[in-house]
């Protein structure tokens, strides 16, 4: 059965009167017509026309009026709407929206406010949490609906928009409902089992609605019950088939929790936990997310009040942090409510709520209303405590994690400006506050401290401290430094954003804090070996980035001494000591070396780092870097066995120590046998390393002779060592050699050339050093195997002569140096990578070679002139050998035929062994015969060597050189040389010797043998081919002295060789073809002035008379040279004869003989010939263009300067005098030759002619008999010189300078210049008038087309609207009328007009006299006042003033007289145009301020504190170092505030800033003279920066201006009587540590100071005298106040009022007195004393017990360092012996003091 509220009585008397309410108010069946039904009507209209006009959700309508809803206190406040497609209503809707309220239902005045219009119930309660404004309410629903249904207590009633048919109005008047809906109908609806809400309104969708609601419903935003106060469930749910999109289902406040505000924060804070449900595709989700709510109250500022908010006197400001995932709709969240959300995207992470002033559409606040902007100044207050609670809220930190709260920061700017302002004074109020979680290293609670006082730092440093704490080891010296370290759970990327706007440094911005901590920490020497490589790794990661100064003098660096020590060393010692700290990058060959190293006794200072270092180095995965930074940074040696090796042997070299040097060769020994020595390396530290010779001594031998008894080399130089004198000067290019050389069959490097020692016996004795045994001659055989002990034939021999080899040697001495020999030449050497051949020393080998050591058949002689027979030798060579006598054989008997087997070597060292050698002695003999002249036998000789030599291919290049460079040849000039020779038949000799100078070779001198050597003498130079020959007479080329003597068989012989070779090779011989050479008819002459006769020339020249070539005498076949001869410059055609030509005619005009006729038949000839002969045709135009040949009517003239006539010359000739030629001269066939003419350069058409146009222009004096015509010419000369590309820019420059200076263009405004003409343009009408400027008289000029619209630009004629407005711009003051100006503003506006940059820099502005508005009104100057015009009142006057005289708006009326304002003067649209356009100040300038300060200071007006308000507020807003420049400069007098509350500027040395009020009273009353400077009274924030520069301008405090005076009798309390406990002393150096940063030891003697503090007592009142001077009023002023603890500055003590001290009593005078004298001694110079004074308060508050304290500085974040806590312990020591109450120390006062207390409980200790 239906359960249905029994509505009965109430449904009937909410019936009656809705129709009461009809009959009535609307007239409906009553007798009598409601009177103010006409009102009504007009009423409606105009709701019609709001609803319909403004942006309105009707939505957030709704819930605007169910947040404003009453409802039970038992009742959970719930909105629901609910969308079915039923048709409930019976209209035919496809769908209708049910809205469903739990509240208390429908009031009868309720429905009474439905029925009208404005008349709200909530009118007046904005103060009682009303939170509707905009007036439009319930009846917004007529947006999506024409018949919205009411069912509530009992009514059921219906609105239609559509008028009512018996009274005509529509909205308002109610009908009941009679059929549909029904209770039932709206109950199938919701849910069957349950009640029906209280309240249900049924909106029937407009069927152009629908999808607009669907979408509404689907973004109404989860977070829309933030910070609505009663509604705590919202819903929505559909019912039948709508649409699959996505709904919001429920929405609801699960629970709420209140938070304890922070202490000393008057705020509230709760936590509120909001759930949300969604449908999607018949699965259900349920998400929730926790947010954190802070809500503040600030009392309204006077300045920020409105009209829409006068009764509201707080702002509650409230902040929403979403504490996970926030619930939102699409990609946005809001950031801005006003109880509900708009539409602003803040960027920032929290929410802003509060009671802001709406656009209309409720989708966003008016951020430049000043109710808005006054509550935005207070956010950053709110998000400060905000901030705190939720850091110390354990709450809170459930739920986000401390560190986490960061996240709360606005990091991110927003897109808003006036947000963006928040964000900033958020960032400057947090870097006070102590928020950022940093580390302790110790295992205390989580420590936070200011933004500027922490600091990232790298994470492998972190890794690092990390660790060393992991080890036990004390760290808590990281934060000694003002620094601390930022918790590592912030410093990572994540927080890098937040950190960055806290301007918390990078990790890398610090970097010299590394290497403090590190040497605070002494971390080197205490880390462990894992670690202090990780500490190593660091610092060489990061060294070039850390200042040096900060890591210079760190023990970085551990290294083992000769004992097996470990010490450490600095970057300073390393470079002060020169220390050698080496490492091997092997850890095994590391341990190797430095055992050895300590074993050699660490020689040169040598020493290694420890074993780990090796070790950790190739375990570490930046190792290079590591390693690169041990070399480079810190000098660490990185060496190896070879190079270790190498620094021992200089260490031997030096001290030539025997044992050291025998030790060493063992360590060689074992080093290569456990191959940490390669082969590679073992040779070249064997050649290095000194050894002990066979008497004992250290030799420097790179190489030693094994023992003489063991050795072969005695058989060759005898027991005497021939090595025993050093040749390491004389020998450095073999030592140089030697020191590379690499054995022939693989081994390593033989023996070294220079001193040989004798090996001494200590190298075959068994020997044990560093743990290991070397067997009996195992050495020996070592330095042996490796060439360090050598013997014949591996020694190398010196670069000097061999002595055995000057005598003559046995057979075996001289097999046994053939042998040494042969083992020499079959070395090899290494250089540069490549293996080449051995140098055998070059004296050493020349001594074997010259030296008489060898046998032969004649005796003993050198090898150089030995022969040993072969039996292949050339009869030829043997003959010649023979006839040299240079040959001698060796005795093979006597080397018993041994000698054989050393061919190659005794070829080697100069014996001749075949032809080979033979010849190379024959050619030797003949180089010098072959720089002399020689005989014909001897010459023929030559050749036939040549030929052998060629066909043996024996002959090189030096010998080839000689023979052919020795001027052994015969020539008819003479003996030369064979190259340059030429070999001739008798035929060709004479014509080539006459006409050049080439050596021919004498035939007679050799005869006929000489023919058959033609191939030797071609290969050693002569030419032989007669084509040759002409090649080589271009370059020898030289005429005889008698030119006439030159036969014609040498001419042609000339002009065949250039045939052959072209004219180009006679290029550098071609001044012989300028003589006169060539015979003519007109005799001889150069070529260039011959011709060569062609029948062409009769055409023209019959009469000229040309030197003609005689081809008699030369015969016809110089006429196959015609190629040849036209090389040489001879004429050979007519057009190679123009310059005759053209000088023949030069003289013809210069005689006056070119006559008519003559002009009419040459201009013929060319008409005929220009094709023919286009060169001669050019030539002869070129000369007739440069000559005054041509008469014209001024006269005979260029042809460039003349013109033919014709009829386009007409127009322009009443201007111009045109220079036109003589057609009366000439006749009328000169018009024939119109194209000849023009190619002469003659004027032929108008264009061409412009450039005389322009030369002879003259405009008349009178403009008006300038025709439309020559307008249009003119124009036309002007377009046809702009686009000719190719013509003088000049003439056009010209022209228009003659066009610009005349007043010719004819305008509206009579005859103008051009550049005083404007073109009109018709689209201007209705903006512009005719009359308005000079605009050109266009029904005259007709109209014109684009080019010469061009043109008319080009003279300077202004065409378009920017120029027309310069022109305005610059002709401004010739206005007079104010609507003429108007307009032409208002034209200057629409067409977007900017003037130059420097042209708006000082301008004329109009000012009207009387400012008549558009729409009829007129501006009344006297009281700025809008009214009706009339007739009297139609003024068009007024002035031009500077740019600098006005502003746009003066918003605080501090300058209507003495400025223009131009907003009350001009329209709207105009003003930001005649602000940029015409440089105007929207606002006056900071000068203007300054003047209006002067005008204040120096006339008579009496000014206000509102207007010192906005003169200060402009200040403020515009503040800036440069505005403070300007204030010094301009400011010297300041507001003060007299007895009767009136204002007066006072110097600055008289006014004072009362910061102190106690005093401020006392003086007040004291004295009648304003003394203090004035502040607003109504604006913390004002006064707090208003007072901060009043102080950079100089005004002084009134604490730091007065002077004090205590008088009375004290006495020095007794020690008991102390008021400085060790309670006190913590708190003072807590502050001091953590505040102020003062290092630990400003803070010791900071205590000391206060402990030693001199205190006085007295029993009278303790009255001190303050002195104020003022220069005005002579004396002073003076007061005295009651004191009862005070800090006198001029004694240097504390004084004390006893009574009231003993008294016990803590009232507030006596705290105050005691914390600020406390204060003041401590921090006499420094700032902070009200922190200080404030914590010193606290602490009185708790009696100064240490307990409480601790968890008072804890509160406060003052950490008291080790260092502190153990000065305070040693001067109050604990004393176990008294009795619990007898342990607190003396500091608070206190009745009951005790004198028999021990004095060790009174007395403190003394610091030395």
């Amino acid at each position: 059965m239906e359960r249905v509220r029994p509505y009965i009585s109430k449904t009937e008397a909410a019936r009656r009167h809705v129709e009461d309410i009809r009959r009535n108010k609307f007239s409906i069946g009553a007798k009598v017509p409601n009177p103010l039904m006409k009102d009504l009507h007009n009423a409606v209209a105009g709701l019609s026309s709001e609803l319909y006009t403004k942006d309105i959700h009707f939505l957030k309508e709704l819930i605007q009026n169910a947040e404003d809803n009453e409802y039970l206190e038992a009742v959970g406040p719930k909105l629901e709407f609910v969308m079915t497609t039923k048709d409930i209503t019976g209209v035919g809707a496809q769908a209708t929206l049910l809205v469903f309220n739990n509240e208390l239902g429908f009031s009868k005045a309720n429905i009474d406010a439905l029925c009208s219009i404005g008349q709200s119930t909530k009118k007046g309660k904005r103060r009682q949490g009303y939170i509707g404004e905009k007036g439009i309410g319930f009846k917004s629903v007529f947006l999506v609906s024409a018949q919205p249904f009411i069912f509530s207590n009992g009514y059921r009633i219906c609105f239609k928009e559509f008028p009512d048919g018996d009274c005509g109005i529509g909205y308002i008047v109610p009908e009941w409902v009679t059929t549909r809906p029904s209770i039932q109908d709206l109950q199938s609806v919701y849910k069957s089992s349950i009640v029906l809400p209280t309240t249900t309104i049924v909106l029937p969708l407009k069927a152009e609605k629908v999808e607009t609601v669907k979408k509404e419903l689907s973004q109404i935003q989860p977070e829309v019950l933030l910070f609505l106060q009663k509604i705590k469930q919202l819903s929505v749910w559909e019912d039948g088939i709508l649409s699959s999109r996505n709904s919001l289902s429920a929405v609801s406040i699960s629970s709420e929790t209140s938070l304890v505000p922070a202490r000393g924060q008057v705020a509230e804070s709760r936590l509120l936990h909001i759930s949300v449900q969604e449908k999607h595709d018949n699965s259900t989700s349920k998400t929730r997310c926790s947010y954190y709510i802070h809500r503040q109250a600030f009392p309204v500022k006077a300045a920020c009040i409105v009209e829409q908010r006068k009764d509201v006197k707080q702002w509650m400001i409230s902040l929403a942090f979403p504490l996970g995932e926030r619930l939102k709709r699409g990609t946005s969240s809001v950031g801005i409510f006003a109880f509900l959300p708009t539409s602003m995207v803040t960027n920032f992470p929290f929410m802003i709520q509060s009671d802001f002033i709406l656009a209309s559409s409720r989708e966003a606040i008016l951020v430049d209303n000043k109710w808005n902007m006054g509550i935005l100044e207070q956010v950053p207050s709110t998000f400060v405590g905000a901030l705190i609670t939720c850091i110390k809220s354990a709450e809170i930190i459930k739920l986000l994690p401390v560190h986490c709260a960061l996240n709360l920061l606005p990091a991110k700017e927003s897109p808003f400006e006036e947000l963006n302002k928040v964000r900033e004074f958020i960032k400057f109020m947090v870097q006070s506050e102590c928020i950022v979680l940093y580390e302790s290293f110790l295992d205390e609670p989580k420590v936070f401290c200011r933004p500027t006082d922490v600091l990232r730092i790298l994470p492998k440093f972190r890794n690092i401290l990390t660790r060393i704490k992991e080890d036990k080891i004390p760290v808590n010296a990281v934060s000694s430094q003002r620094k601390f370290v930022l918790h590592n759970l912030l410093d990572n990327k994540t927080y890098d954003e937040l950190l960055n706007f806290l301007g918390v440094p990078s990790a890398h911005c610090s970097y010299d804090w590394y290497g403090k901590c590190i040497k605070t920490c002494n971390l080197l020497c205490r880390a462990s070996p894992d670690v202090y490589m990780d500490l190593l790794s660091f610092l060489a990661e990061y060294w070039e980035d850390m200042p040096l100064k900060s890591v210079d003098c760190l023990p970085l660096l551990k290294y083992i001494i000769w004992n097996g020590d470990v010490l450490s060393c600095s970057v300073a010692q390393i470079k002060q000591e020169s220390l050698k700290i080496h490492l091997v990058w092997s850890s095994e060959e590391h341990a190797w070396l430095s055992k050895w190293n300590l074993e050699l006794g660490c020689p040169n200072d040598l020493f290694f780092c420890p074993d780990f270092m090796a070790t950790a180095l190739l375990k570490d995965e930046k190792q290079i870097i590591l390693k690169r930074w041990l070399t480079s940074a810190l000098g660490v040696v990185i060496t190896d066995a070879f190079s270790y090796a190498l620094e021992v042997v200089g260490f031997i070299r030096r001290t030539k120590d025997p044992d050291v040097a025998i030790l060493f060769a063992h360590f060689v020994y074992h080093s290569f046998m456990k191959k940490y020595l390669g082969s590679h390396n073992i040779s070249k530290v064997l050649l290095a390393m000194p050894i002990v010779d066979k008497s004992g001594y250290v030799s420097l031998c790179s190489r030693s002779l094994v023992p003489a008894y063991m050795g072969m080399w005695v058989k060759l130089f005898g027991f005497a060592n021939p090595f025993s004198v050093g040749y390491e000067t004389s020998n450095k290019k073999s030592i140089e050699q030697h020191e590379v050389l690499h054995h022939a069959n693989g081994g390593d490097n033989s023996s070294y050339c220079g001193k040989y020692a004798e090996l001494g016996d200590s190298y075959l004795e068994a020997a044990e050093f560093a743990g290991l045994v070397t067997p009996e001659k195992e050495l020996f055989n070592f330095l042996v195997m490796h060439f360090k002990a050598i013997d014949l034939p591996d020694i190398l021999p010196p670069d000097d002569a061999l002595q055995v080899a000057s005598t003559l040697l046995t057979s075996e001495q001289s097999l046994l140096l053939l042998d040494w020999i042969k083992k020499l030449r079959s070395q090899q050497c290494q250089i540069n990578g490549w293996l080449k051949k051995y140098e055998i020393p070059g004296r050493f080998i020349e001594s074997i070679r010259s030296g008489k050591w060898m046998k032969t058949c004649s005796g003993v002689s050198s090898p150089l002139h030995c022969y040993l027979y072969g039996g292949n030798e050339n009869a030829v060579l043997l003959e010649l050998g023979k006839a040299l006598n240079v040959l001698s054989a060796i005795d093979e008997v006597y080397f018993s035929h041994a000698v054989r087997s050393f061919m190659d070597e005794l070829v080697f060292i100069g014996v001749k062994i075949g032809s080979e050698n033979m010849f190379q002695l024959i050619t030797d003999h003949l180089k010098p015969l072959l720089s002399s002249k020689m005989s014909s036998k001897l010459a023929v000789l030559i050749l036939g060597f040549i030929r052998y030599s060629r066909e043996n291919n024996k002959l090189d290049g030096n010998m080839k050189k000689s023979l052919q460079e020795g001027k052994w040849l015969k020539t008819l000039r003479g003996y030369a040389s064979p190259v340059g020779s030429v070999l001739l038949n008798s035929a060709e000799e004479k014509a080539v010797a006459q006409i050049s100078n080439l050596k021919i070779v004498c035939r007679p001198k050799y005869g006929v043998k000489l023919a058959s050597f033609l191939d030797e003498l071609k290969f050693l130079g002569v030419t032989v081919d007669l084509e040759e020959v002409y090649k080589l007479i271009p370059k020898h080329l030289r005429f005889p002295d008698n030119l006439s003597s030159l036969t014609k068989d040498s001419v042609l012989l000339l002009l065949k060789c250039m045939q052959f070779t072209g004219a180009d090779a006679f290029e550098s011989t071609r001044h012989v073809f300028s003589q006169s050479w060539m015979k003519t008819t007109s005799g001889f002459r150069c070529p260039s002035e011959s011709v060569l006769f062609d029948p062409m020339w009769d055409r023209l020249l019959k009469v000229v008379s040309l030197p003609i070539i005689d081809e008699s005498y030369y015969g016809s076949r110089i006429r196959s040279y015609k190629g040849e001869l036209e090389a040489i410059a001879v004429i050979v055609n007519l057009d190679s004869a123009s310059k005759l030509v053209v000088d023949k005619l030069k003289l013809l005009i210069a005689s006056s003989g070119l006559i008519g006729t003559k002009v009419i038949s040459l201009l013929n000839f060319l008409k005929c010939a220009k094709n023919e002969m286009p060169c001669l045709v050019s030539a002869i135009v070129s000369c007739l263009s440069e000559e005054m040949w041509l008469k014209t009517n001024n006269g005979y003239s260029y042809t460039s300067h003349a013109i033919l006539f014709n009829c386009e010359w007409a127009t322009v000739s009443q201007l111009v005098d045109l220079p036109v030629i003589d057609e009366t001269f000439y006749g009328d066939e000169i018009y024939n030759f119109k194209e000849e003419l023009k190619m002469l350069g003659v004027v032929v058409n108008f264009n061409n002619g412009i450039p005389i146009i322009v030369h002879g222009l003259k405009l008349p004096e009178d403009p008006s008999l300038i025709t439309v015509d020559m307008f249009l010419s003119l124009l036309h000369c002007v377009a046809s010189l702009k686009s000719d590309n190719s013509s003088d820019q000049s003439l056009l420059e010209d022209l228009l300078k003659k066009l610009r200076a005349a007043r010719w263009l004819k305008t509206h405004l009579g005859y103008r210049l051009p550049q005083e003409a404007l073109l009109y343009d018709l689209d201007w009408e209705g903006h512009l008038k005719l009359l308005d400027g000079p605009f050109l008289d266009q029904s005259f000029y007709r109209n014109l087309d684009s080019v010469e619209m061009d043109a008319l630009r080009m003279i300077g004629v202004k065409t378009g609207a920017q120029e027309v407005c310069n022109w305005f711009f610059q002709n401004f003051t010739s206005l007079v009328q104010t609507c003429q100006v108007k307009r032409i503003y208002k034209f200057m506006y629409k067409y977007h007009w900017t003037p130059n940059s420097e042209d708006n820099v000082t301008c004329q502005l109009w000012v009207p006299d009387d400012h008549v508005d558009v729409c009829g009104m007129w501006l009344d100057t006297v009281t700025y006042q809008w009214r009706i015009i009339s007739d009297h009142h139609i003024k068009d006057g007024g002035r031009w003033v500077d740019n600098h005289d006005c502003v746009i708006s003066d918003d605080c009326n501090l300058f209507a007289y003495r400025l223009h304002i131009l907003d009350k003067l001009y329209e709207m649209e105009l003003l930001n145009f005649l602000s940029s356009a015409f440089s105007v100040a929207w606002c006056p300038t900071l000068d203007k301020y300054m003047d209006l300060w002067k005008f204040w200071l120096e006339g008579d007006h009496q000014v206000t504190s509102m207007e010192l308000k906005s003169f200060w507020g402009y200040i403020l807003r515009n503040w800036d170092d440069s505005t403070l420049e300007i204030l010094e400069r301009n400011i010297n007098a300041f507001p003060a505030v007299d007895v009767s509350e009136g204002i007066q500027l006072v110097d600055r040395g008289e006014v004072f800033i009362a910061d102190d009020l106690q005093l401020k009273k006392s003086f007040k009353e004291s004295s009648k003279r304003p003394l203090f400077i004035w502040f607003p009274q109504d604006d913390l924030n004002f006064q707090n920066r208003l007072s901060e520069i009043y102080c950079r301008l100089g005004v002084k405090k009134l604490s730091e201006s007065v002077e004090c005076l205590v008088n009375g009798d004290f006495h020095q309390m007794d020690s008991e009587d102390n008021i400085i406990g060790k309670v006190l002393v913590k708190i003072v150096m807590g502050f001091l540590a953590s505040r102020i940063n003062m290092p630990l030891d400003a803070r010791l003697r900071k205590a000391k100071s206060l402990l030693d503090l001199p205190i006085f007592g007295t029993d009278k009142p303790l009255e001190v005298t303050y002195s104020l001077q003022v220069p005005s009023s002579g004396p002073g002023v003076h007061v005295g106040i009651y004191k009862k603890v005070f800090w006198d500055r001029n004694s240097k003590r504390v004084l004390i009022h006893t009574p009231s001290w003993s008294s016990g009593q803590k009232d507030i005078q006596l705290v105050t007195d005691y914390a600020r004298a406390i204060s003041e001694v401590v921090l006499s110079n420094c700032s902070g004393h009200v922190d200080l004074c404030h914590i010193i308060k606290l602490g009185f508050a708790f009696g100064f017990q240490e307990n409480e304290i601790d968890e008072l500085l804890m509160i406060e974040n003052l950490a008291v360092s080790s260092e502190d806590t153990d000065f305070i312990d040693h001067v109050f020591p604990p004393i176990e012996v008294l009795p619990l109450d007898m342990l607190i120390m003396p500091c608070t006062p206190n009745t009951n003091v005790s004198k028999s207390k021990p004095t060790s409980l009174g007395k403190r200790s003394r610091l030395n």
